[in-house]
């Protein structure tokens, strides 16, 4: 049944797709579905509300605090698809629950800590309904819709202050539904939110600038315009214009069509990004990943290698001396993907190990930076629920010397995901799965590892990636 959900799922959501890929996933959608009955097909989509065998959460406790260790840290976390909240720093706090409705996505903390952003799904269902974008303070007890229109893509936070931007679609029912705006915002300290600028959203993804004052936009292929960077101020003027590859050939059928995920170095030299295809279907196994110096606006984008669409996936360290990213192509996360580290010039300095499987890589904050990631035996993708997607998965660390060592030490029945290091490195906060979707968060300290919260759940997200990640931690400095 599994398997033909997602067969099937990946059928339906192809756009453009050669004639190879569709007759690939006809096959393997017919030949299971001779197994189940169209009916049970159906009523199999549309119950489980998620992509690629994907299912939704089953009822689980109600998350707990096990132990009165204290982190320096402000905590959110998703259980039963709803947010919570936990003060780390005091050995007393209990977990507190901001959503008791819908789904809860987290989005991410502003940079004083103060405010955590996150999308709303009034049903039960992320994947057919609209979201709505919310704060909450720091401690759970006040929260604000921002906006009454339902959201388009991740929120970004502002580098340096707590302004934040997004692009919103139009209430459901108006003659201009198709248009979307791109929003800039501030959340003030009396808790009231003040609208900066609003206008049009004419891109297909954006970036803030390490300055706070500018924008990087991606502009997609037109017919008299090859794939584009632009640098805009706040009001949406253009500051400067960045074309990053030639015009598709006349009857190119598949193109590169758009950079996605951009992440600006941050001394706002560089950017990397994945160059993402015309073709749904072709995107969804690895595009290119490339590194442009806005600086040297006339020279060609570096080409780093293949990875998965995942800003998560891709970062660069504090300094902007290197940028770290996840290599590999097909969709499944379980398997064929390496981190992979390269210097401002494109050089390789470090890579994973073959048929070992690496994800979300991390920089330490303070220098010297070291980089965490997630790192497991490669497997075949194979969901079952009450099983974890990579057995023995553990967080890794690469230090300043070079080197890779592994950090956690759980057993093989369980994976560690979402590290989350300390500022300088020396505590790490991260989930450790006892199922495909539950675990407890756990701190590690100086070798030794305790459970913080019980029951923190989630999906697994689309082929095992683990978006969105179920935690998000603000380390007060």
């Amino acid at each position: 049944m599994k398997k033909v959900v997602a067969h099937a799922w990946n059928y339906f959501q192809l756009r453009i797709i050669g004639e190879k890929g569709r007759k690939e996933e006809e096959s393997k959608l017919l030949s299971m579905m001779k197994v189940l009955s169209g009916i049970a097909l159906a009523a199999s989509l549309w119950s489980q509300g998620s992509s690629a065998g994907v299912l939704a959460e089953e009822t689980q406790p109600l998350p707990e605090r096990v132990n009165p260790v204290t982190v320096p840290a402000q905590i959110a976390f998703t259980s039963n698809q709803q947010l919570w909240m936990l003060n780390g720093q005091d050995k007393k706090s209990k977990p507190v629950q901001v959503t008791k409705e819908g789904i809860s996505e987290i989005v991410g903390w502003s940079g004083d800590g103060n405010w955590l952003l996150f999308m709303k799904y009034p049903d039960e269902d992320s994947y057919y309904t609209k979201g709505y974008l919310w704060a909450v303070s720091k401690d759970g007890s006040s929260s604000l819709q921002i906006d009454e229109r339902p959201i388009v893509e991740k929120p970004k936070w502002s580098p340096i202050t707590n302004q934040f931007a997004y692009v919103a679609g139009t209430v459901s029912g108006t003659d201009t539904e198709a248009e979307t705006s791109f929003v800039t915002a501030q959340l003030n300290k009396d808790n009231t939110v003040s609208i900066i600028s609003t206008v049009k959203a004419d891109f297909v993804d954006f970036a803030w600038m390490p300055d706070g004052k500018q924008f990087l936009v991606s502009l997609p292929v037109e017919k008299d315009r090859p794939m584009t960077l632009s640098l805009r101020d706040l009001a949406g003027k253009t500051v400067a214009s960045y074309p990053i590859a030639d015009l598709p050939k006349a009857g190119e059928e598949i193109y590169a069509w758009a950079a996605k995920a951009l992440q600006v170095s941050p001394d706002g030299k560089q950017v990397a990004y994945y160059v993402q295809y015309n073709s749904a279907s072709l995107s969804a196994d690895g595009v290119p990943v490339q590194l442009f110096d806005l600086s040297q606006p006339k020279q060609k984008p570096l080409v780093l290698g293949t990875g998965l669409a995942y800003a998560e996936w891709l970062g660069w360290s504090p300094d902007s001396s290197q940028l770290a990213w996840i290599d590999g192509s097909d969709r499944m996360a379980t398997q064929n993907k390496q981190v992979k580290v390269v210097d401002r010039q494109g050089k390789l300095v470090f890579e994973g190990e073959k048929g070992q499987v690496d994800s979300f890589p991390v920089w330490t904050k303070e220098s010297p930076h070291s980089l965490f990631f997630t790192r497991g035996l490669a497997k075949e993708y194979h969901y079952e629920p009450e099983k974890v997607m990579v057995p023995g998965q553990r967080i890794w660390m690469r230090g300043t010397d070079g080197k890779a060592a592994q950090v956690t030490k759980g057993s093989e029945h369980t994976a560690d995901t979402f590290p989350s290091p300390s500022q300088d490195g020396e505590q790490l906060l991260f989930v450790r799965l006892d199922a495909a979707g539950h675990g407890s968060l756990y701190l590690e300290k100086g070798g030794e590892e305790v459970e913080l919260i019980r029951h923190v759940t989630g999906n697994i997200g689309y082929y095992a990636n683990y978006l969105p990640e179920w935690i998000e931690v603000y380390w007060d400095k």
